[in-house]
């Protein structure tokens, strides 16, 4: 998905905000775990008000990390994002495909994972038609001087700047060594016992379905023998 500058960048904010093409629907996002370690699961195009949405669900409980997955979207949400990310220390696990604004996101973390199938796509930014312009190719360039200060190797800068707006380059094992990537979930054990809970709720409800059935009977058969008790006529000496 093109990352397209139409704005002005707002240098005074950590990262650099570009205003870009918005995709049709916004990305999902699910929160899984317990509220003192839980992941966010986010899927889909990037859109303008994500990261408001994603910072309200942050300020409501404890989060470790976010799963991602997506093809893109609007660069300032992506950027806005990926702050908040670097601020708050959260690892990023990329299960499947992460691209462009996505790969952004993924390359502020301080600790990165990727799926076995996940790749990590990136290129220059472009204007609203899809094209390089000079305003495109200086955000091109005030992007990688930030991901620079974030200890993004030159090697991935260096793609990032060289792959035209509507193509798109992949990381290599040689990238994502110098990244530190872990090729593993390092959201397991909660996504276990967040399974655990579903099915020990599912369990308790369904047990609780029985005995409210076993009980509205056995007073249905009390009520029954009661009722038939009363109508037994009395007997009559003669």
């Amino acid at each position: 998905m093109l990352l397209k500058s139409t704005m002005v960048l707002k240098l005074a904010v950590p990262l650099v905000l570009v205003a870009l093409v918005k995709p049709a629907s916004a990305v999902q996002i699910k929160r899984v775990g317990t509220d003192s370690g839980g992941v966010l699961r986010l899927r889909g195009d990037i859109k303008a008000g994500d990261y408001g949405r994603l910072k309200s669900i942050l300020q409501n409980g404890a989060v470790v990390g976010l799963e991602i997955r997506s093809d893109g979207g609007s660069l300032e949400e992506g950027l806005d994002i990926a702050r908040v990310v670097r601020d708050k220390g959260l690892v990023v696990y990329a299960s499947k495909e992460c691209d462009s604004a996505c790969a952004l996101i993924f390359l502020a973390a301080k600790e990165r994972y990727i799926g076995r199938r996940c790749r990590i796509g990136v290129h220059s930014v472009s204007n609203d038609r899809g094209k390089e312009d000079g305003d495109s190719i200086r955000t091109t360039v005030q992007m990688s001087r930030l991901l620079a200060g974030l200890g993004v190797p030159h090697s991935i800068i260096g793609k990032i700047v060289a792959t035209p707006p509507a193509k798109m380059t992949y990381l290599d094992n040689r990238d994502l060594a110098g990244l530190s990537v872990h090729r593993t979930n390092p959201f397991r054990d909660i996504y276990n016992a967040a399974n655990v809970a579903r099915s020990q709720e599912a369990s308790s409800v369904c047990n609780t379905g029985v005995n409210v059935e076993t009980e509205a009977i056995a007073r249905a058969g009390q009520r029954s023998c009661t009722t038939s008790a009363a109508h037994v006529p009395e007997s009559r000496e003669r």
